[in-house]
């Protein structure tokens, strides 16, 4: 029995050494803005390597190359409306441009974009028509231009043929209105008839 009295002893002991955790509840830190470019925009620094010069205000000093950090831009507001001004802008239902207004949509109009679309469709077609039939023109006119010159050729040497025509024909009258001088049985003596120049 003292055994059974010692039990629930020790189990008391054990759960009084351990005491409950307390939970302390307190205010959160603010949060950081995450995107600082959001609120504000950071300063624009820009390295600039100078090599080696001579001082302008001191000729006698002279510098060795070095890096000169200049300052861009300095730190200013983002002025630009955040994702919380245009969530509440698309909330109103408000333009951003207050001089804009939404073209109506109705059947008319749907109608006449239609009709539009159509005409351009027909303007691109006839365009691509007109394009085919220049090239095809160009292509007739290319193939003019060769008759006209093989013809003005055909041309200057049927000139020269008639030009030599009537120069044979002249020097067959002078033969057939010359007497013949020779009184022997020998036929008519021919002179030979000179050749035009080729052209």
């Amino acid at each position: 029995m003292k055994y059974l009295a010692l039990i629930p002893l020790v189990l008391v002991a054990a759960c009084a050494s351990h005491p409950k955790p307390q939970v302390v509840v307190g205010p959160l830190p603010p949060a950081a803005v995450e995107p600082l470019e959001t609120v504000r925009y950071a300063e624009v620094v820009r390295a600039y390597h100078v090599g080696r010069h001579a001082d302008p205000n001191h000729p006698l000093t002279m510098h060795e190359q070095h890096p000169v950090y200049r300052v861009e831009a300095s730190p200013r507001w983002n002025l630009h409306p955040g994702p919380l001004c245009q969530a509440a802008t698309n909330l109103l239902n408000l333009p951003p441009d207050a001089a804009f207004s939404p073209p109506p949509v109705n059947d008319a109009v749907i109608a006449e974009i239609s009709r539009q679309r159509e005409a351009t469709e027909r303007v691109i077609h006839e365009a691509q028509r007109l394009a085919r039939s220049h090239e095809e023109f160009q292509r007739v006119l290319q193939q003019m231009q060769t008759v006209v010159t093989n013809q003005a050729r055909i041309s200057s040497r049927l000139a020269d043929a008639e030009q030599r025509v009537a120069e044979f024909a002249k020097e067959l009258q002078r033969l057939a209105t010359a007497t013949p001088t020779a009184a022997t049985n020998d036929g008519p003596v021919f002179e030979p008839v000179p050749s035009a120049p080729k052209p």
